[in-house]
């Protein structure tokens, strides 16, 4: 009858203490994960790789698959209704009270990108989504999408986190979140 190895239970015990180890470790970290989770800059960011990642996607659905790329679609477009609401609502008047001149003429140009960004969904919502219209209109709006982020992440969140304290930015990024749930709840009936 073959015997045990011991060595082999003591590494694979080894492992798993070491993994709870690593865990119990970073307990102490979760309150500062959940406050840089509330940073208004780090849900705002989180809305824009799922809004790049649900493009991408359907981008590459096949056109035979008319209804998946539908259903796509409503939901970038809610998802973005949403985000430019609660930042036409809650971030850009904040900016606008809080900083000077240097990031009033961002707020500007972002509440143009966002008429922008609105005209092409509803553009894209009068068009077959197996169209070659609609691809094409589809990568005008992640362009423009693009360049929003690129502007927003790149000058408007060097501003206010220069600008404003850590409560601060978790305060906006407490009511930005709110904002959201309300809106989409409102969606939703």
């Amino acid at each position: 009858m073959p015997r045990r190895r011991n060595g082999s239970n003591l590494a694979k015990w080894g492992i798993i203490g070491g993994a709870i180890a690593g865990g119990a470790a970073l307990i102490p970290l979760i309150p500062l994960i959940k406050k840089r989770a509330m940073r208004v800059t780090t849900i705002l960011k989180k809305d824009h790789r799922l809004v790049s990642g649900m493009i991408l996607t359907l981008q590459m659905t096949p056109r035979i698959n008319g209804m998946v790329r539908k259903t796509l679609y409503a939901q970038i477009r809610n998802d973005l209704m949403v985000h430019a609401q609660a930042e036409e609502e809650v971030l850009y008047p904040a900016m606008r009270n809080f900083m000077f001149t240097e990031a009033r003429s961002n707020v500007d140009e972002a509440y143009r990108d966002h008429q922008q960004i609105k005209d092409l969904l509803n553009d894209l919502g009068t068009i077959d989504p197996l169209s070659d219209a609609f691809d094409g209109k589809l990568a005008d709006l992640k362009r423009s999408i693009q360049h929003h982020v690129e502007q927003e992440e790149g000058e408007m969140f060097r501003i206010l986190t220069q600008r404003m304290s850590t409560d601060q930015q978790q305060e906006l990024g407490r009511r930005i979140h709110d904002r959201k749930i309300d809106l989409k709840m409102r969606m939703a009936a």
